[in-house]
């Protein structure tokens, strides 16, 4: 972990000379995986615990690596859902720090921090024998260190919208086209539907690269594969905005069947959706991926830190939302579950963000927010995201520590309102530890 720790000064560089230089003093490993290459703006880490989860389920040994950890370092490296363990951590980087070390002896620069875990998790799954590997993209796309992948069994598109514009560019399109990097000649592409400029930058890709392009269809449209449930989670029928996490899946190869759910949001639609269009493509060449093992899988599906319910009476819930696509997708998902409850908030954003607009987006006058500062270098102060709020007529608090926040929400909320913290993963963590805390205490003196 020091190792690692120093990795931190080499900063950020885009490009692929580095990591094809790292993979070939590791001998090329990731050529010997079967690869999901997953890239988009949000809802990656969702497809992913989907797939993963499913293709466990079927009796597949599959790695997962997926960026940032939210409640420990070994969670970015999985082998069928279960982390990394530290002794086996230790031994990988171990590797990998060797290897760095010949590079930096043939003149090479040193690897950037991504670069080495990405590297790590390659060979770790090879070394496991994996049969296959899921790989989510850090940032954007063709210059990410994951895309050293030459020959992916699927890339998979995620929604994209405005996020990392200093690296990726200012437009849904410009941003889109760093993505669709990750397609690869020849090889099917599953997206999302997406806004107008963003599909054509895709579909463009697609042609260029002679990729065959999947779009999935989401959860309660009429051409979707997937219908939904008939029972509502919070009174509210209206099927154009209230999805309760049940779908009946009736495709060629999953057919008559429930699919249940626990990942709350009305997001994980399209979530859904878009990693059952790949279990479609990857049934052939897996074909222990049944109607069975779907359901089942994806019913078993965990994803800690997103839109998780962690407490009730009040109901306290946590959301990495930490741009405007995932904030949009938030507030709808809170207006279609909590409709004419109270919701308190605290939020804490890093500085790089578009926070101005993120509270545009969840925000009404009236609002009281708690404001905190992620544990993070680049973590925006509490006291200058709550003056952006004021500005906007919303009552912000700013509290020294999340613990603050987290004892003054719960003074000021009623056991039928709603508290979500959200924001940068990087603090919910301790928020989610202090919830668990004060949950176990109040029942416990509810009992006595």
């Amino acid at each position: 972990m020091a190792f690692l720790e120093g990795t931190k000064k080499y900063g950020s560089r885009l490009g692929l000379d580095s990591i094809r230089t790292l993979m070939s003093e590791l001998g090329d490993v990731q050529t010997r995986l079967p690869v999901v290459h997953i890239g988009g703006t949000n809802g990656k880490g969702s497809v992913g615990a989907y797939l993963s989860s499913v293709l466990t389920e079927a009796g597949y040994r599959v790695g997962w690596f997926n960026t940032p950890d939210v409640f420990s370092y070994e969670e970015e490296f999985r082998i069928c859902g279960v982390p990394i363990g530290q002794e086996r951590l230790a031994e990988i980087f171990t590797e990998v720090k060797a290897a760095c070390a010949r590079m930096m002896a043939r003149g090479f620069f040193h690897p950037t921090r991504f670069e080495v875990e990405t590297a790590a998790a390659f060979l770790w799954f090879c070394e496991e024998g994996c049969d296959i590997a899921i790989m989510e993209v850090g940032m954007g796309g063709e210059t990410d260190a994951t895309n050293i992948i030459e020959r992916p069994l699927v890339s998979v598109l995620t929604h994209i919208g405005m996020d990392h514009m200093r690296f990726l560019g200012n437009t849904p399109a410009e941003i889109a086209a760093v993505k669709a990097g990750i397609i690869k000649p020849g090889c099917p592409v599953v997206t999302v539907s997406q806004d107008a400029d963003v599909m054509s930058v895709i579909e463009e890709r697609c042609r260029e690269c002679g990729a065959p392009l999947f779009i999935s269809e989401n959860v309660g449209s009429e051409n979707s594969n997937i219908k939904n449930g008939e029972i509502g989670n919070s009174g509210n029928k209206n099927k154009e905005n209230n999805w309760d996490g049940i779908a009946d899946v009736s495709s060629k190869d999953f057919s008559n069947i429930v699919i249940k759910t626990n990942l709350h949001g009305i997001f994980q639609q399209e979530n859904l959706s878009c990693a059952l269009k790949v279990l479609e493509i990857l049934q052939p060449q897996y074909p222990a991926i049944t109607a069975e093992t779907v359901a089942d899988g994806i019913a078993n599906t965990r994803w800690p830190g997103r839109y998780e319910k962690i407490a009730s009476h009040p109901d306290i819930y946590l959301d990495g939302a930490h741009n405007e696509p995932a904030a949009r997708r938030l507030s709808e998902s809170l207006d279609a579950d909590f409709q004419g409850r109270k919701i308190h908030y605290i939020m804490g954003v890093l500085a790089d963000k578009d926070y101005a607009t993120m509270a545009d987006i969840m925000f009404t006058s009236g609002d009281t927010v708690y404001t905190v500062t992620p544990p993070n270098p680049r973590g925006l102060p509490a006291e200058e995201l709550a003056n952006c709020l004021r500005e906007k007529n919303i009552t912000a608090v700013p509290c020294l520590t999340i613990k603050d926040a987290v004892s003054c929400v719960l003074g000021d909320a009623t056991v039928d309102d709603v508290i979500l913290a959200f924001g940068s993963l990087s603090y919910l963590k301790e928020a989610r530890e202090i919830c668990y805390r004060w949950e176990k205490d109040f029942k416990t003196g509810k009992e006595n």
